[in-house]
C-alpha cells in the first residue's frame, strides 16, 4: 500500500506539473500572438493614419488654397465666395471630412456641414500636432474621424486645413487584417454603454453586453485596457 500510495502521488505531481507547464506554455503562446496581432493592426491604423496625413498636406500644398490663403489675407475677404470648395476638394481627395477655417477659427468652408459657413469651430483652439481623433457633430447624427490638420501661412493670417475620414464599419472593412483577427470597434459617444454604437470588421457579436465593462472601464479611465473574453460571433 505505502508503495502503491507513493507512485500515486508520484504520477499525480508530475501530471500536476505537466499540466501547469502546458498551461504556461499555450497561455504564452497565446499572449504572443494576440500581441502580434494587435501590432499587425496598429501598423495598418498607422499606415491608414500616415495616408489621410498625406492627403491633408497634399492640399494645404496646392496652388488653390495657396490662393485661397492669399486672398484671405486681405482686409476685406470674401468668405462666401469659398463656401463649395471644401465640398469639391474633400470629393478629389476622397476624404469624409474637411474644414478651412481662419485664424481665428471661424470656418470658411465645410465638406461635411457646408451650414455651418461663418461659425467657429471648437477644436481649433485645441487641435493636436499629427494624427488625432475626434467627434464631428454632422446634421442629423454624431461621428468619430481619424483628423490630421496643416497650417497654410502665406502671410501673417494663417489658413487652418483640417480634414480626416469617418471610423465606421466600411472602415474596418477596409483593413487588411491577419487571419483569425477580428476588429470591434465603439464609437465613444454616448456616456453609457450603448451596443448600436459597436462596429465589427467582421459578423456581429451575439452577446455585445460582454465587453461592456471594459468599454466603461476604458472611458473611466482614459488608458489602454485588456480584458480575455469568449465571445461568440454571426456572419454578417
Amino acid at each position: 500500500m505505502v508503495f502503491a500510495l507513493t507512485v500515486f502521488f508520484a504520477v499525480a505531481i508530475v501530471s500536476l506539473v505537466v499540466s501547469s507547464m502546458t498551461r504556461r506554455a499555450f497561455q504564452q503562446a497565446d499572449e504572443e500572438r494576440t500581441a502580434a496581432l494587435v501590432a499587425q493592426f496598429r501598423s495598418e491604423f498607422n499606415r491608414r493614419g500616415a495616408d489621410v496625413t498625406r492627403r491633408i498636406e497634399s492640399i494645404a500644398s496646392s496652388d488653390s488654397v495657396t490662393r485661397m490663403a492669399l486672398s484671405l489675407s486681405n482686409s476685406a475677404p470674401d468668405y462666401g465666395a469659398y463656401l463649395n470648395e471644401a465640398k469639391s476638394i474633400a470629393d478629389s481627395q476622397q476624404l469624409d471630412f474637411l474644414e478651412f477655417t481662419d485664424s481665428q477659427g471661424t470656418i470658411i468652408s465645410s465638406a461635411q456641414s457646408p451650414a455651418r459657413f461663418g461659425y467657429k469651430e471648437p477644436a481649433i483652439a485645441t487641435v493636436p500636432a499629427g494624427l488625432f481623433l475626434k467627434k464631428e457633430e454632422l446634421s442629423d447624427s454624431v461621428a468619430i474621424g481619424m483628423f490630421a490638420t496643416k497650417t497654410v501661412r502665406v502671410s501673417d493670417k494663417p489658413l487652418y486645413v483640417i480634414g480626416g475620414r469617418r471610423l465606421d464599419p466600411g472602415f474596418l472593412a477596409s483593413l487588411e487584417l491577419p487571419a483569425g483577427m477580428r476588429v470591434l470597434l465603439y464609437q465613444n459617444i454616448e456616456s453609457a454603454f450603448s451596443p448600436k454604437a459597436l462596429s465589427a470588421s467582421s459578423g456581429t457579436l451575439a452577446s455585445p453586453e460582454k465587453i461592456s465593462s471594459l468599454i466603461e472601464r476604458a472611458q473611466r479611465t482614459g488608458q489602454e485596457t485588456t480584458e480575455s473574453y469568449s465571445l461568440d460571433h454571426r456572419p454578417s
